[in-house]
């Protein structure tokens, strides 16, 4: 009706505004448009000044929500009992590095944290049924493992809280008119690379994550010399390892073409071994050949049956 408006959504809508205050001093800061909103609130890049110009670097995505009211679930289940699949996919299926949000208007307090350690639970238990993601939490996301039932049909039926820790940016506005606002622009830069890293490892099948768990907010030094994190592998046979062996291919062809550009015989010589994990034909088109002598000599000595897996190349 013209003339009004919910109170609940004019909040909301103040909470973003102020929102976008904050990131727009950390770099820049593109909200998205309502009509578009599917999870992702804004998309920003970190800045940095150089003389008298600013670059910018570092991109991100930011969910979000009240720091009073809003709860950050994902998955769960509808009143039918039926499961919001869509939901724990898409928290899963980001390939920019996602932080969480939140704003407290009666304090002009913004402050953002990690997700990284969603994905150690990932790892460990799969599909879950819901996933709560809980700002200012401190349990270990394993060996302090928050989860309950959660009843309906979809997922393994239990929801999981995974603690996101003190946050990486804690600002106010006064903040943002002194050195603080470099510092978390640093530690911010920090933050991002190391998820950066995460999904890198994800896209080639290498189950290793790192988050930090602790933190001093605004403070990438600290981050940089306390980094948390694990690694998961599988008791099923064959599980992981195709993807697993390709990303070792790649790595092992690019490091064989380094050494011997260099020179370097005794880098061949311990590296040459790992080509008896591939198979010939995974290889690149017209990389054998210009790979050095003594590895060469260990891909002609493999055959099909004592080779690797093919990779479709």
């Amino acid at each position: 009706m013209p003339g009004l408006l919910p109170s609940s959504w004019r909040q909301g809508n103040r909470s973003e505004y102020l929102a976008q205050y904050f990131l727009s001093a950390l770099g820049v800061s593109t909200p998205v448009l309502r009509q578009e909103d599917i999870g992702v609130d804004f998309y920003c890049a970190l800045a940095k000044e150089q003389e008298r110009h600013l670059t910018f670097h570092s991109p991100f995505a930011v969910q979000l929500g009240s720091a009073i009211s809003k709860q950050f679930r994902y998955g769960g289940f509808d009143a039918n009992g039926k499961w919001r699949k869509a939901s724990f996919e898409w928290l899963f299926s980001q390939e920019v590095p996602l932080f969480i949000g939140t704003i407290d208007r009666t304090e002009a307090r913004f402050r953002l944290y990690q997700t990284s350690p969603m994905w150690m639970l990932r790892y460990k238990f799969g599909d879950m049924s819901e996933v709560v993601l809980c700002p200012d939490t401190w349990h270990h996301p394993l060996t302090e493992l928050r989860a309950e039932p959660s009843s309906g049909d979809g997922g393994d039926g239990m929801s999981y809280q995974v603690p996101l820790f003190n946050p990486i940016v804690d600002l106010r506005l006064p903040d943002l008119e002194t050195e603080k606002r470099d510092a978390a622009i640093d530690a911010m830069t920090e933050a991002v690379r190391a998820e950066q890293t995460n999904i890198t490892n994800r896209r080639l099948g290498l189950h290793f994550v790192t988050f930090f768990s602790g933190n001093e907010s605004n403070n990438g030094r600290w981050l940089r010399t306390h980094p948390d994190g694990g690694t998961f592998w599988s008791t099923e046979i064959g599980r992981n390892v195709p993807g697993q062996l390709e990303a070792l291919m790649n790595a092992a062809v690019v490091l064989a073409l380094n050494y011997g550009g260099q020179a370097n015989k005794d880098g061949i010589a311990s590296l040459a071994p790992v080509f008896r994990l591939f198979n010939r034909s995974s290889l690149p088109p017209g990389i054998e050949e210009l790979l050095p002598d003594e590895i060469r000599a260990v891909i002609r000595q493999q055959t099909q049956a004592t080779s690797g897996p093919s990779f479709g190349r």
